[in-house]
Formats: structure tokens, sequence, C-alpha cells
């Protein structure tokens, strides 16, 4: 008799590179999400046409990527999870920051943010997929559980697009690196993963301003452009 599909998902034994290794996802932003980057941010209602426009541009040089695989043979389900926006949203970031452009590249940070909560979602959904179960809480390298893990999850996952320099810091920009128990319960959501994160001060934490961002904008809200 055959094992059923269910069955086939709950067979852990290793993820062969060909069948989802690495899988592509798709980048969107949600109508409703630009009242929450406006809120969130601290923009101003007028800098909405801007952000939108942002949005389309940077939507079409994202490239985000999910890796994951299991942590070791030993605990199956533990995995190894690195999610990446591209190298194309650090490149656009870049060009504006290049340009003198700071309130374009304040907003290309934050709409990149949301793309990479939405990432998460699509994530989780890949690998219950595959699996059959959940992503359980996010265990992030450099928060609760040591950056010097970063070794380990590259000499698993063997991220084509990502790499890291001597501090481990990821580059691209806009890239993840967690461990995760799998469960049989879904979270209510995986966009709020910051709330729970212990690095206060990481460049990804969703309304945290840069040394730099807050030099120029202050404490109130950000404006930028012609549509302060």
């Amino acid at each position: 008799m055959k094992d059923s599909a269910a069955d086939r998902k709950r067979d852990f034994g290793p993820p062969d590179r060909e069948e989802g290794m690495r899988e592509k996802l798709e980048p969107y932003i949600a109508e409703d999400a630009y009242a929450q980057i406006l809120s969130r941010y601290h923009f101003e209602k007028g800098n909405e046409g801007q952000i939108r426009a942002l949005t389309e541009r940077l939507l079409s040089v994202a490239a985000p990527a999910l890796y994951y695989g299991p942590l070791d043979s030993g605990d199956q389900r533990r995995l190894a999870v690195l999610v990446t926006l591209g190298a194309g949203v650090d490149e656009l970031q870049d060009a504006y920051t290049q340009e003198g452009q700071l309130g374009e590249s304040y907003m290309v940070e934050c709409i990149a943010m949301e793309l990479l909560g939405n990432a998460y979602e699509q994530s989780a959904e890949r690998i219950h997929d595959r699996y059959g179960l959940w992503l359980g809480r996010f265990d992030f390298l450099g928060s609760s559980s040591p950056i010097e893990e970063m070794e380990r999850l590259f000499a698993i996952l063997e991220p084509q697009e990502v790499s890291y320099n001597r501090a481990y810091m990821l580059t691209p920009k806009k890239t993840v690196a967690f461990y995760t128990d799998l469960t049989e319960k879904r979270q209510e959501s995986y966009c709020n993963q910051c709330d729970s994160c212990r690095n206060t001060k990481c460049a990804h934490r969703k309304a945290h301003l840069t040394y730099g961002y807050q030099q120029i904008f202050g404490k109130g809200p950000v404006r930028t452009g012609p549509f302060s």
C-alpha cells in the first residue's frame, strides 16, 4: 500500500536539494498595508503616493528566497531557516542614498520591512507544504541563538546569493537567519517577530530609525519629497 501525501510530508528524512532546499518567494504588498506603513513608520498621509510609487519599484527588483533544512539528523523537527529579499533591494536603497535622497532611502527601508514580513508568511506556508507542520518560535541568530551559529547554518543551507562578513553581518541586508521548531499549531502571525526579538537595535526592527535617520528626521514625522 502506498503512503499518502500527508504521510510523505511527515517523513522527516533529509530534504533533497532539488525538492525545495531553496524556494523562490513572490514579493507582494497588500492594499491595506499602506495605511499600516504610514502609521507604523510615522509618515504623513501626503506621503502615500510616493510610498506607492516606491513600492512598485521595489517589487520590480526584489527577489525573495527561502532556504531551510533540518539542523541535524537527530532532531529533524528543528530547522535552520534563512529568508532574503535579494540584492536588488540593497541596490535600490543605496542608489537613493548616494544621490542624497535620504527620505526615499528611508521609505524603501520601511517598505522592505513589510516585504520581509510577507516573506515570513510565505515561508511558513512553503514549509508547511513540505512537512505538514508549522514554524514555531523564531530563534534569531544574534538574539536567542548565538551569532556564531551563522557558520553552522550556512554549512547546512549553502545559500547561493547570501554571504556574511567577519562580524556575521549578512549581505543582502534584508536577510534573516534563524532556527525554529516545527509544531502542529500555527502562529497567529509571522509578521510580528520583532515584538518577541530581544535585539532592539537590529537594523531590521520595525519602526527603528538608525542614528543617521534620527539626525535627519528627529523623533517627529518623517518629511520627504514633494509630498511633505
